[in-house]
């Protein structure tokens, strides 16, 4: 036994079509649903609407699944028990289901008898539910919407514009050509919220050099070096090639006229309230990565090497150093090995950095007079700028007389000092100390005490003291002369020359450098809760002052990663550190771009009135012919309070 499931369809001729189907099992699902055997597409019938079962291939059992019944033979019902020989009709909405005996088969008729239910011929389930009958045509609503947002976002913020073109200040409220905003403004820019015209002077007209140089009046002369003083023809030839994207992007800016090179493709607006945006690593890899086969190839002496990455591809540090004494400061060339700088001085950082010892144990007396702990520290003697930036001088007076007193007597309480420094002076004061002072009077010649003759003999009290007395003034070359030399107060530190015809002694100068990383910018706030030695690694090991111990590149990526996180070595606490987090292109001595943990809100100052020669600034990058870049220059109005210096 099976089940033949029978359609009869009618074609507009009249004629009908009938369709036999073999459906497998004694159990047949009947409802709205796809997934259902026989499938009604009626809005009528529930989507699982009845079960058709038979146990013993005759007899035919009809169970409604969900709340809708049928009708059977003209009467409703919930469940039917039909003999398929005698047969029965049955009713499910607009459709008849008709059941039939024909050998051992139970046929299943199908058909379609009225339009009462809005069976699927007539409209189907998203017709019937949706407001598409009562809603104006798409046409119209298309229409509608275009003009809509014609008026939104082209007339209105153009209108706007026009409005308040000449007034130097917008009230306060909504105006039509906010739609056109991408975000807030940042933080040096802020004041000039309600002022759009002094950056867009002309309408559809991108922003041009002369509105940013007309507030930055140094900036845009500040060029960093490196690039200000290089030819035009070898900055081409160091940018990367473009590829098909670049030229299609380059010509749409072309059309529009945004010209290459503007200040804004680098100092991007509106991305955000707060500190503007660190520069894209991008905007520097496109030229450095790869430069030096580019320029070698277009003719050119590469004076750099090759960047792409701080995590992956940087060149190592070079430092400038002193190669010998009394030598000016030059960069280091890369591949030396371990570098030395002469600064004139003797110090051996290991034996002052030893937890014990004869130089821990004074620090440790000390720490009731000054900020020294159990042992010296790097930060008893390098002392950091109040801007947190740069290490001060080392200077005798502040950071090491505590410990190497150049005390020589004491007058009334007061004690008096040899001037550091001063190498003349030195032997000057030591000689009228010596010509001036007799030596100590021994004890047994005080008083007015009677003497037995005879005290004056030769190796007696009287014969010592007088005679010392006699050749005191000539004690001063000797004190001088042991200050000097090895084992004095001025030998142990600094390098000495001994007097010669014309001379007197002379002390190498100090050249102390204040800064080593001329191409990098390093901010010792910004690590405040590092260690020293976590960074200068060779302290605790050097001996001599000659030692360079500025950290290398391999010290930085301990922590710092690529602007993606790329990284060579494991890292446990990465900091992303794009090109700008170190370097700056403008050469205004001012720091580089902070993470964002780090920044801090500043108020740009900005002047109110330009400079006469900003009227005479001309277009430095991009074509000319168009003309869209000569504009006229308007100064922003400021309050008062908002107003820089």
């Amino acid at each position: 036994m099976s089940f033949i499931l029978r359609r009869i369809s009618t074609t507009k001729t009249g004629k009908q079509i009938i369709r036999d189907q073999a459906l497998p099992g004694d159990t047949i699902t009947l409802g709205r649903e796809g997934s259902n055997v026989i499938h009604i597409a009626d809005l009528a019938v529930n989507p699982h609407h009845a079960t058709i079962t038979s146990a013993d291939g005759r007899h035919v059992r009809v169970q409604a699944s969900e709340g809708l019944g049928f009708d059977i033979n003209g009467r409703a019902a919930d469940t039917a028990d039909i003999d398929s020989a005698a047969g029965a009709e049955l009713r499910f909405g607009g459709h008849r289901l008709t059941i039939a005996r024909e050998g051992e088969n139970i046929i299943l008729l199908v058909e379609r008898i009225d339009e009462l239910s809005q069976s699927s011929k007539d409209v189907d389930e998203a017709k019937a539910f949706s407001l598409a009958g009562v809603m104006p045509g798409k046409r119209l609503g298309a229409w509608t919407f275009a003009i809509l947002m014609l008026f939104a976002f082209l007339i209105g913020p153009i209108w706007a514009w026009q409005s308040y073109r000449n007034v130097d200040e917008r009230p306060e409220g909504y105006h039509a050509d906010q739609a056109w905003l991408s975000g807030p403004l940042s933080s040096a820019h802020a004041s000039l919220k309600n002022d759009c015209q002094s950056c867009h002077v002309e309408p559809f007209v991108a922003v041009t050099d002369k509105a940013c140089v007309g507030c930055h009046t140094g900036e845009h002369k500040a060029m960093s070096t490196a690039h200000a003083n290089a030819p035009a023809a070898m900055l081409l030839a160091a940018r990367h090639p473009p590829g098909v994207g670049e030229k299609v992007l380059a010509g749409f800016a072309k059309a529009f006229n945004k010209p290459q090179g503007r200040c804004v493709e680098c100092h991007t607006e509106h991305e955000g309230a707060g500190p503007m945006a660190a520069t894209p690593q991008k905007f520097c890899a496109d030229c450095h990565d790869g430069m030096s086969a580019r320029l070698i190839d277009a003719g050119f002496k590469p004076t750099v090497a090759d960047a792409a990455d701080f995590g992956t591809v940087h060149p190592e540090f070079r430092p400038m150093v002193r190669p010998a004494p009394g030598a000016k400061p030059v960069r280091a060339l890369p591949g030396q090995g371990a570098l030395t700088d002469f600064d004139g001085l003797k110090f051996p950082h290991d034996l002052h950095l030893q937890a014990s010892g004869g130089v821990a144990r004074m620090a440790a007396s000390f720490r009731g007079r000054y900020d020294f702990g159990n042992k010296l520290k790097c930060q008893n003697c390098h002392r950091v700028e109040s801007d947190g930036v740069r290490v001060k001088p080392v200077e005798m007076e502040r950071d090491c007389a505590m410990c190497h007193s150049l005390a020589f007597e004491t007058v009334g309480g007061v004690t008096r000092t040899l001037r550091h420094g001063e190498p003349d002076q030195v032997v000057a004061d030591l000689a009228a100390y010596y010509r001036s002072t007799p030596p100590s009077r021994p004890l047994q010649l005080g008083g007015m005490q009677r003497r037995r003759p005879g005290n004056y003999a030769e190796g007696q009290v009287y014969n010592i003291y007088f005679q010392e007395v006699a050749v005191r003034p000539g004690r001063a070359e000797d004190a001088v002369r042991a200050v000097f030399s090895k084992g004095g107060a001025c030998y142990d530190c600094h390098t000495i020359y001994a007097p010669q015809a014309g001379t007197g002694w002379r002390v190498q100068a100090v050249d102390q450098t204040s800064r080593f990383l001329m191409k990098g910018w390093f901010d010792h706030d910004a690590h405040r809760e590092t260690d020293c030695a976590d960074c200068h690694t060779a302290a605790t090991g050097s001996k001599a002052a000659t030692d360079l111990l500025i950290p290398g590149l391999r010290q930085c990526r301990d922590c710092h990663v690529g602007e993606g996180g790329a990284r060579l070595v494991k890292v446990e606490t990465a900091t992303a550190s794009p090109c700008a987090m170190c370097h700056e292109y403008h050469s205004d001595g001012g720091k580089p771009w902070l993470p964002a943990r780090q920044r801090k809100v500043n108020v740009s100052a900005i002047t109110n009135k330009p400079l006469r020669t900003i009227y005479g600034v001309s277009m430095v990058t991009g074509p000319s012919g168009r003309g869209l870049y000569d504009v006229t220059w308007r100064a922003p109005r400021l309050h008062g309070a908002k107003r820089g210096g």
